[in-house]
């Protein structure tokens, strides 16, 4: 408010200067014009008469009524219009002299505004990592998705396929292939498998054999006709006591049906391109409605992890 009322000033001090201005320069262009019509001794109004000789002796109050005052009055005219040109100048002068300085308090507000801002983006910042390491958890859900493509030549073979077997047996073997020392647990929960890691620090390690595992163990268990397709959620929160609603909001990125790749939320997304930069990449899945209630919509946008090398 302060500065705006600075910036006013200057302006209308300026706006008021031009005024001035623009009427020196009027009166000066018409006590020439009387100097001319003066010389050409043509004859004007009493009252024209009057009002330029009135300007005329206020400027020659030191000399009028002296020998010098009636020596020079053919050319009083010209040199009050003289007197006004001067005035133009320093009005002039004065109006650059406002300009500039106007200009370097506009910059000075400038460059206070934006090493305020830069201040607050500061606190803003670092009050948004401190926010971000306050997550102490990560939670990681792996579902299967196994299809039985039976044809003519192999539906004797499919039918005794136990796909139930089979996705119990992968999941099994994945849980069992993750060290203990990478994870703070691990579990089956209904159809799906966790892994809950407390040191984001291992999480990069944790991620690589995981894939590298998941890999293994599911082509260990293809078999002919056979389509098994793996999906992955991930999501960072602050406490165990979360944990349940966590597990719920993982088992929808798991519902997105996104195939053999890791979904990361956006939560997660930013913690780790903030804390943990050299870490994982992220490509754009694209957006997804995660909302509980079929009536109305809540799209977010999803990530996929990748591995940096």
């Amino acid at each position: 408010m302060f500065f705006r009322a600075i910036d006013k000033f200057f302006v209308q001090l300026k706006y008021l200067i031009s005024i001035i201005i623009f009427i020196l320069i009027a009166m000066a262009s018409l006590l020439f014009v009387y100097w001319l019509l003066y010389s050409a001794k043509i004859v004007l109004p009493d009252f024209v008469e009057g009002f330029m000789w009135a300007i005329i002796d206020f400027f020659a109050q030191g000399v009028k009524g002296s020998k010098l005052y009636d020596e020079i009055t053919p050319i009083l005219p010209v040199l009050a219009s003289g007197v006004f040109i001067i005035l133009t100048y320093v009005c002039n002068c004065l109006m650059v002299f406002l300009e500039n300085n106007h200009i370097r308090f506009q910059n000075c507000v400038q460059n206070y505004k934006q090493k305020l801002e830069r201040t607050i983006n500061k606190e803003l910042h670092d009050s948004f990592i401190e926010d971000l390491k306050k997550n102490a958890y990560m939670l990681v859900k792996i579902k299967l998705d196994i299809e039985k493509q039976t044809s003519y030549l192999t539906a004797n073979v499919d039918s005794e396929v136990d796909v139930d077997y089979i996705e119990k047996q992968i999941l099994s073997s994945i849980l069992s292939f993750i060290p203990p020392e990478l994870i703070a647990k691990k579990g089956m929960s209904g159809d799906s498998i966790y892994f809950l890691i407390a040191d984001f620090d291992k999480s990069r390690e944790f991620f690589s054999i995981l894939v590298s595992k998941a890999a293994r163990c599911i082509n260990d268990f293809i078999k002919p006709k056979l389509k098994i397709s793996f999906f992955a959620g991930a999501e960072v929160f602050d406490n165990l006591a979360e944990f349940d609603k966590k597990s719920t909001y993982v088992d929808k990125l798991l519902s997105l049906k996104v195939t053999n790749k890791i979904v990361a939320s956006p939560k997660f997304k930013l913690l780790f391109e903030n804390l943990y930069s050299d870490y994982f990449s992220f490509n754009v899945l694209g957006e997804y409605n995660l909302s509980d209630n079929p009536s109305r919509s809540s799209y977010v946008m999803m990530y996929s992890l990748h591995r940096k090398f």
